[in-house]
């Protein structure tokens, strides 16, 4: 049994996850999905809670994203993991800042822009292409991480 804070009850309380279909409007697009809702079982109010409220985020921003025809936070995070790399790698070799791959695996909507490099991130020749043009900014680790990512032929890559 999970408790916490009743802001309403003025008291700790046992609290119950509640699935509920929600729908929104974000960026003027109608946005839906079922996400958990946390209630007081004494009072039966809403419970704010943060790890729920992101998850819940996520759910109806990647709604938005699949709408807008932008990938998805679980899209983003497979392209990275594809290619075995830290949020903050990834990032650095996009030119974004540091938390930005973060951000948007958590669900925060990127802009087009970004949106279309990461996409071109995924073709494999591209995701070299940006390698060899930004490698001068990775530390040795890094750009070793990065070329054991690439399954292109050795030939195609440049020796360090």
């Amino acid at each position: 049994m999970r408790k916490q804070y009743c802001y309403n009850c003025q008291r700790e309380h046992t609290i119950k996850e509640v699935k509920e279909f929600r729908e929104y409007t974000i960026k003027g697009t109608k946005v839906s999905g079922e996400i958990t809702i946390l209630r007081c079982e004494n009072c039966v109010e809403e419970i704010y809670n943060k790890e729920n409220e992101i998850n819940n985020d996520r759910i109806l921003f990647d709604d938005y994203k699949r709408k807008n025809n932008l990938m998805t936070s679980e899209e983003i995070k497979t392209m990275r993991e594809n290619y075995g790399l830290s949020q903050a790698v990834l990032a650095k070799l996009l030119g974004f800042g540091e938390k930005t791959i973060t951000r948007y695996e958590n669900g925060a909507i990127q802009d087009k822009t970004h949106d279309l490099l990461m996409r071109l991130a995924t073709v494999e020749t591209n995701f070299l292409q940006l390698w060899e043009t930004n490698r001068n900014n990775f530390s040795s680790y890094e750009n070793k991480k990065i070329k054991k990512a690439i399954t292109l032929s050795d030939e195609t890559i440049t020796n360090d």
